[in-house]
């Protein structure tokens, strides 16, 4: 899945292949069990309007969903507008990030019920983003002054919306469709009751609701956001849903700046195999870094194990050959080490299972590539070697 942080926003890897059920899925409570999980299902019209930007800025992965949508934005913008919109895709990609997601990301730190407030966040964002931002785990001084040098071209991008009547628009074109699958979802994920496992495999409490956003413009990704939130696209089923739910929970589920786990994690930085994948994969995958793809694949492993429990599992071998082009060979490794070591039924602080893991070398680089093979086979793990053959040398 593609979550960003920037989570990851996931998505190709979550909904790629047909669901294939581990076991029949099964009433979620019993008399003698209390559901903990709440689930609030809601629109985001405000998150829209930048996930549509996003996708007008020259998202490559969504060009082929939205081309209509992305022309009717480009077409009509005014020539101020659009250059500014290129300036925020351009950026955006230069730095290895997904433009409407991160924002996304960004603005739901503050209100997010439609495209005034998000232009009110633009303006304002000391004041209305920056209280939200520090508050969560994505805060970073650095990346807020980023984003402020910033913020003027998106808001120039958010104005020329609203002169092209994008909130009309979508109250008459999308938002019936978005209440109704907002309808047909809560009566999908409603009877499933997710934190607990969360909770077992993090090792942590968490909030028991969680708020699925139902968004036209998130394909092909699901998007974690401030708080227990993501957003999801309005055509995808329950049960992607609740494998959207399952991934996006756990990200991040370690410390992602934890000197002792970067330092037990060198030997896996450093291999020219691990290097392949980080530096040849698509970039429009997002991932575009180590601990990106560390991140990614660990909460990958977790939402595997998750959705097993939930009886909503794909094969884990078809997912992680096909998703994302095969990238992530880590997170099939991981969850045949958890599997193996008893972690996916005793549970407990999945950063202390890691570095436990690594100190006792389960993870090493040669038991990464063989739990790997285990999983999607030889031929997907020696497909990271062949595409570093082929890369072309950067010194040249």
């Amino acid at each position: 899945m593609r979550i960003i942080h920037v989570a990851c926003a996931g998505l190709l890897s979550l909904m790629a292949l047909p669901p294939v059920l581990s076991q029949p899925a099964e009433p979620q409570t019993t008399m003698e069990t209390v559901m903990v999980t709440q689930w609030r299902v809601s629109p985001a019209p405000g998150l829209d309007a930048l996930l549509l930007l996003g996708a007008a800025a020259g998202d490559e992965l969504q060009a082929e969903y939205y081309p209509e949508s992305i022309e009717f934005v480009r077409s009509n913008l005014d020539p101020a507008a659009l250059a500014a919109l290129d300036r925020v895709g351009d950026r955006m990609r230069s730095r290895g990030s997904l433009t409407g997601p991160t924002l996304a990301l960004i603005f739901s730190a503050g209100p997010v019920a439609s495209l005034e407030d998000i232009i009110r966040s633009a303006a304002d964002p000391d004041a209305l983003l920056r209280p939200g931002l520090e508050r969560s785990p994505y805060w970073n001084e650095d990346r807020y002054a980023g984003l402020q040098s910033l913020l003027p071209d998106v808001l120039i991008v958010l104005e020329g919306l609203r002169t092209i009547g994008f909130e009309p628009w979508y109250a008459a074109e999308i938002l019936p469709g978005i209440h109704e699958a907002v309808e047909t979802n809560h009566a999908a994920v409603a009877s499933y009751d997710i934190i607990p496992e969360q909770t077992r495999l993090l090792g942590r409490e968490l909030d028991p609701q969680i708020e699925i956003l139902i968004v036209q413009f998130a394909q092909p990704y699901g998007i974690r956001i401030v708080g227990q939130r993501f957003l999801a696209y309005s055509g995808w089923p329950g049960e992607t849903q609740l494998r959207i739910a399952a991934h996006e929970l756990f990200h991040p589920p370690f410390d992602t700046d934890d000197p002792a786990l970067l330092q037990r994690l060198e030997a896996l930085e450093v291999d020219p195999w691990v290097r392949s994948i980080v530096e040849n994969h698509n970039p429009a995958f997002g991932y575009n870094s180590f601990m990106g793809v560390i991140n990614e694949d660990s909460t990958q492993a977790l939402d595997q194990i998750v959705s097993e429990r939930m009886g909503v599992a794909r094969d884990p071998g078809m997912r992680w050959r096909h998703a994302d082009d095969g990238m992530h060979m880590i997170a099939a490794a991981l969850y045949h080490a958890m599997r193996e070591d008893g972690f996916d039924q005793s549970g407990g602080r999945y950063s202390d299972w890691l570095q436990s893991a690594l100190d006792r070398g389960l993870l090493s680089p040669t038991e990464v590539r063989r739990r790997a093979a285990i999983i999607v086979g030889t031929d997907t793990v020696d497909h990271w070697y062949d595409v570093a053959e082929r890369a072309p040398d950067a010194s040249e």
